[in-house]
């Protein structure tokens, strides 16, 4: 019996540390019965994982972090006009988009998009490596925000097929930043911590 025991908690914690190297954001959406509620819960999340609700317009109508641990939040989103909005969640391995419909009074979950981010960033200490190829690729969008989400760098850079960065944060002030680069198509972010 006592060996029963033992091999059921070995196999209980085996699952629970698989579960917890999981790279992709596996968020539960629970939509209420009642109403324009939606309901969320994030387990095993990375570092740098971020949340976000946008409308059609790409407008941002909430975004945090979601630091590592579960997260679980309640949005009432009875507020919000009829129409297709869109519910994601970042990290930067993967990541994931409901593209979400408000009709009257209820929420229809309409498409579920998750992509993994290949490994194009490298990180060294408070450097971080960023490299890109892609034969259409043309151009990037570069933004830093730190924990606040306030936004401390922001660029715009033409290419043609291929980008090479480095970004050192040997002597920024203590934080944590995101690192995001859009290539029209995917974002890729990255999360450091200055300590």
């Amino acid at each position: 019996m006592k060996n029963l025991m033992k091999s059921a908690a070995i196999a209980v914690l085996f699952l629970v540390s698989l579960t917890s190297m999981t790279p992709a954001p596996r968020p539960d959406l629970v939509i209420s019965e009642e109403g324009k509620n939606l309901f969320v819960q994030l387990h095993s999340q990375l570092q740098g994982t971020t949340i976000s609700i946008t409308d059609q317009s790409a407008n941002t109508l909430f975004f945090t972090d979601a630091y590592e641990g579960s997260y679980a939040k309640k949005f009432n989103l009875e507020q919000l006009a009829d129409g297709t909005y869109f519910f994601r969640v970042d990290n930067p391995k993967a990541s994931q988009v409901y593209t979400l419909k408000l009709v009257e009074d209820r929420i229809e979950i309409l498409r579920k998009e998750e992509k993994s981010s290949p490994s194009v960033f490298r990180v060294d200490g408070a450097t971080v490596f960023f490299a890109l190829s892609s034969e259409d690729l043309k151009k990037v969008d570069i933004t830093i925000t730190n924990s606040q989400n306030a936004e401390v760098f922001r660029t715009s850079e033409n290419v043609d097929g291929s980008i090479d960065k480095v970004f050192n944060f040997e002597k920024a002030v203590k934080d944590s930043y995101t690192i995001r680069v859009a290539d029209g198509k995917t974002t890729y972010s990255q999360y450091i911590e200055v300590s």
